[in-house]
């Protein structure tokens, strides 16, 4: 009797210290006893792990073939062995091998698992760099997935699932995963994951998918093959929610937009080239010449006489309040590039401070005719196409 009882003493004790999850389940499959190992898995904050239902603790998509194979080895005895997702204290889920054993003469079930995938009851170093790992998947809001093309079953990373906003107990399809994507982008990624799929083609993307709550993200999708054999068996890739980059991307793009409007609006305002009469074009010079504007003028100018066939084209100083020698060479070279393509100028409200300073700079307007104001220079255009037609 005290051998019995020294026994099952020991029993207790590596039922306690064995690093195996361990349990004892009964005929509805509820949990009737686990040990330490298993209770630090999946925690056990109020204290009634015991009572709960044990295929409530796994993945949705492995409760059946779990139940199944609990009845069938409660109903004709024997072992069963199945990989199933079990519910970590994180809410996460972790691949544990599970052996469970009955008899056909007993009412419960006992059963030993051990992780597929790093835990704190595995190799605590080991579980500490995945939950590094994890760390940084969501500050940088990245996460990986795992397609295998014979299966088509597609693995996602905790972080993937946050960015699509979908439950960690809901494991995707391909099909449903694809689903997700814009209406417009969908061709898109369909076209780069059947490519990668078929011929190894790599890929690096971005596109908008619609989360499970309807918000539509920005995200990078990229993906690469695994060969074996000449064949692709797996694509697998990085996933990054770039909502926060993309919209800054865009922001600045409409901004830069909105400068080229304005830049080529005040351009237009700091060149307006009018038509006064019929191949009469007038140019008011307003402020001072720098290069830059100087030649955005030039460039505007020839065109237009270019295109109207101008035979006059005057040019306005009454805006102009001071010459420089730069102003002054660069109003000296549109005067000879008007000449160039066969046009006459004409040079209109030159001020008397403005007219000393051509003068002191040695300017030369030969070949230009020079009046007071722009309806003087006006009726000399007319008189000179009038006699032209004469």
């Amino acid at each position: 009797m005290a051998q019995s009882v020294g026994t099952a003493l020991e029993l207790e004790r590596l039922f306690d210290l064995s690093n195996d999850l361990l349990l004892v389940l009964d005929r509805d499959a509820r949990l009737r006893r686990i040990n330490a190992a298993l209770r630090n898995v999946i925690g056990d904050p109020d204290g009634e792990v015991e009572r709960r239902d044990f295929l409530d603790l796994l993945h949705a998509d492995d409760r059946e073939p779990a139940r199944s194979e609990l009845q069938r080895i409660l109903r004709a005895g024997g072992t069963a062995h199945l990989a199933a997702g079990l519910r970590d204290r994180c809410q996460g889920f972790r691949t544990i091998r599970f052996t469970l054993h009955a008899s056909a003469e007993e009412a419960t079930v006992v059963g030993a698992g051990r992780e597929l995938t790093p835990g704190p009851g595995a190799d605590d170093t080991a579980w500490r760099s995945a939950a590094l790992l994890q760390k940084i998947q969501s500050t940088a809001k990245v996460g990986g997935w795992e397609l295998d093309c014979r299966t088509l079953e597609l693995l996602w990373t905790e972080e993937v699932y946050r960015i699509h906003e979908r439950p960690l107990d809901q494991k995707p399809s391909l099909e449903n995963a694809l689903r997700y994507y814009a209406p417009e982008h969908t061709p898109l990624i369909r076209g780069s994951v059947e490519a990668c799929m078929q011929r190894g083609e790599p890929y690096d993307i971005e596109l908008q998918l619609i989360t499970e709550k309807g918000r539509r993200v920005w995200v990078r999708a990229a993906g690469g093959a695994i060969w074996e054999q000449g064949k692709v068996i797996r694509i697998f890739g990085c996933f990054q929610d770039i909502e926060e980059v993309k919209r800054r991307e865009l922001d600045l793009a409409e901004k830069l937009a909105i400068i080229e409007q304005q830049r080529t609006a005040i351009q237009s305002m700091s060149t307006p080239i009018i038509r006064v009469w019929d191949q009469v074009l007038a140019l008011p010079v307003v402020g001072k010449l720098d290069s830059a504007r100087a030649q955005d003028m030039t460039e505007h100018l020839l065109d237009e006489v270019a295109k109207s066939s101008a035979t006059h084209v005057i040019l306005d100083l009454t805006g102009v309040e001071t010459v420089d020698e730069a102003t002054a060479d660069h109003l000296v070279r549109i005067v000879r590039a008007i000449r160039l393509l066969g046009a006459k100028s004409l040079v209109t409200g030159i001020r008397p401070q403005v007219a000393q300073l051509f003068v002191a700079l040695g300017a030369e307007l030969a070949g230009t005719t020079t009046v007071s104001n722009l309806r003087d220079a006006i009726k000399v255009c007319m008189r000179a196409s009038a006699q032209t037609l004469a």
